[in-house]
């Protein structure tokens, strides 16, 4: 164990990449990075993981989208955005303007379709990275999403690693029977890092109205309720592949962050509690440190899988 001292180096690596700290913003929670640009100094943290830009326009689910629950939220969205198009003609230009590593999430209904969405993304010089959000329905295979079956994670890895030099990112789904069988699929195949846990399925009934509370009927539960699922995941998935992983799920406090990353997170992502406190991830920031003066750690490497069994 390192020995005591007053400063401790937060930054980490995933592959190539280098983050001054662990912390940043999941996708679907901080659009382009522009909104929170105008809420806090993003240039304090390490990374911001934007909206799926698809390959054409998505106007979304129907409202209402967004529904609170005791000990989280459900959301239906539906991957609404602007398209490829008009994300390279309008939005890009401005990723450049943004101080802190931005990882572009991508989503597709086929092989064909992820491969001409990476291609073109990979233009763009101040994305430094792709997020692949397999959680998107394979129209050619009957609807089921990529990150259920291992083996169309393993064709799409192999063939989207062919087309660019960037860094891809591969975002998982916790609705699978092995989410190491998975895992291991996109770290064999290519993927230069693993993002989990996505949002759980859910639903929420009026029961006056007796109604759905959103507009797509079901949506997908994040918040604390799915902590305790992606601090499992992140577990299992720590021992199996050497490629780095990206926690995500119901981060709400400096104790949930740190927990991921013993389990084996080596960087962290924050989604919907930040929409309850902006300034949420610079106290995870500040906390880690803390925590790691405290555990007498010199890095905020020391943490990452040192959960003792």
């Amino acid at each position: 164990m390192s020995s005591a001292s007053s400063y401790v180096d937060l930054s980490i690596s995933i592959g190539k990449i280098f983050l001054k700290n662990p912390v940043m913003l999941a996708s679907g929670t901080a659009g382009f990075g522009f909104e929170f640009a105008e809420i806090f100094d993003i240039s304090q943290i390490g990374g911001i993981a934007t909206k799926t830009i698809t390959s054409e326009p998505r106007e979304g689910n129907p409202p209402p989208r967004i529904f609170e629950t005791p000990s989280g939220m459900i959301n239906s969205i539906g991957l609404a955005n602007p398209g490829i198009d008009k994300f390279m003609e309008e939005i890009a230009p401005r990723l450049k303007n943004l101080p802190t590593r931005i990882i572009l999430s991508v989503g597709g209904t086929s092989i064909d379709d992820f491969k001409y969405i990476v291609e073109t993304v990979s233009e763009i010089s101040s994305v430094d990275a792709i997020e692949l959000n397999l959680s998107c329905p394979n129209v050619k295979e009957g609807g089921i999403h990529f990150g259920r079956s291992a083996e169309t994670i393993s064709r799409l890895l192999s063939e989207l690693r062919l087309i660019t030099e960037k860094p891809l990112w591969a975002k998982l789904s916790p609705q699978v029977t092995d989410i190491v069988e998975l895992g291991t699929a996109a770290a064999d195949s290519g993927a230069d890092a693993i993002v989990v846990i996505n949002t759980l399925p859910a639903m929420a009934i009026d029961i006056e109205t007796k109604k759905p509370r959103l507009g797509a009927i079901t949506g997908g539960l994040s918040g604390n309720a799915i902590h305790p699922v992606a601090v499992s995941m992140i577990y299992a998935l720590h021992s199996a592949v050497d490629i780095p992983i990206i926690g995500v799920g119901g981060i709400s406090s400096t104790e949930d962050a740190i927990e991921l990353m013993l389990a084996g997170a080596t960087a962290l992502q924050i989604g919907s509690s930040a929409f309850a406190d902006t300034n949420l991830p610079l106290k995870i920031i500040d906390g880690i440190g803390k925590y790691c003066r405290r555990q007498r750690f010199s890095s905020a490497r020391e943490i990452v899988g040192a959960v003792e069994i």
